[in-house]
């Protein structure tokens, strides 16, 4: 028994089919196949059932994958600890991101880390709130970048920085100073598809009372349609808009979201965790490190 067969393995749990699995491992599916025929042979069981499609596992097989995901773990672990010792972050670190944070943040934070970090491999993933959930829960990633609090044990928080939402009009109708919630629940409201949190968040802001005959899959589709007077829309305080004098604060106490990085409960690579959280929080202004003075508005993962 061999790590590169416990890999094998575990790969082949998470996509049920050896041909799609050999691509994921960049080798040829007899080598796949052979490899965990060997694995099963030396264990003395059946790890995978092959007369169901997709491929299933087995009530022995459950049992031992469990165990392989952890042998997995602490040996990427060991590897991890003496791979450190000269004092500067490195190795891979898959970081996922919810689009609703990405769009104003990836390209500030993947050419700062190229540049001060070069031994550093961050692989990004662009994903809904749920799919980073279940990605840190299967170990598929390292670290979630997404608004939070979550109320979810397997998942560990740490609060990064607040966020409050803006309004941003259409022309010839946008409102002297801060805005009310009272004064958007009648108009017409673009908001952001069933697969985002943001658009959760967003409803509760205005009590679900805002009529939105239009959603969309990303903010610059909605800027779009905004520009276009075709409504107006919520946006988180560093989304980037072409007509910054449409954009209007909402009264104190400001609604605001809690972004935080976020990882499983068996996450170990804490000292890169500490150095994306350092040159993320250096991106944000002060004034928004802290949730004083915002009202915080959870999330419904």
């Amino acid at each position: 028994m061999t790590l590169v067969q416990l890999k094998y393995a575990v790969t082949l749990e998470k996509i049920r089919n050896f041909a799609l699995a050999a691509q994921e491992l960049f080798i040829a599916q007899p080598t796949l196949s052979l490899q965990i025929q060997k694995l099963e042979k030396h264990m003395g069981i059946l790890i995978f059932d092959r007369t169901t499609n997709p491929i299933s596992i087995t009530v022995e097989g459950k049992e031992f994958l469990k165990q392989a995901r952890i042998v997995l773990q602490e040996s990427e672990k060991l590897e991890f600890m003496y791979s450190q010792k000269n004092g500067t972050p490195s190795g891979e670190i898959r970081l996922g991101i919810i689009p609703t944070v990405a769009s104003s943040l990836l390209v500030k934070i993947i050419p700062l880390v190229k540049s001060k970090y070069p031994e550093l491999q961050l692989r990004i993933f662009e994903l809904p709130t749920n799919q980073i959930i279940q990605k840190l829960e299967g170990n598929e990633i390292d670290i979630g970048m997404l608004a939070t609090p979550l109320s979810n044990r397997k998942i560990k928080e740490y609060p990064l920085y607040y966020e409050p939402f803006q309004v941003y009009f259409p022309s010839g109708s946008i409102p002297d100073g801060d805005v009310r919630i009272e004064d958007i629940q009648e108009r017409e409201m673009i908001i952001l598809g069933e697969e985002h949190c943001f658009r959760g968040q967003s409803l509760k802001i205005c009590k679900n009372n805002s009529p939105g005959r239009i959603e969309a899959g990303s903010f610059e589709t909605i800027k779009k349609l905004v520009d276009n007077n075709l409504g107006l829309t919520l946006l988180p305080q560093f989304e980037e808009v072409q007509f910054k004098e449409r954009i209007r604060s909402l009264v104190d106490p400001k609604p605001a979201r809690e972004i935080s990085l976020v990882t499983n409960i068996s996450f170990f690579k804490i000292k890169i965790l500490n150095t994306l959280k350092n040159e993320i929080l250096n991106l944000v202004p002060g004034q928004y490190h802290s949730k004083k003075d915002f009202h915080i508005i959870g999330v419904e993962a």
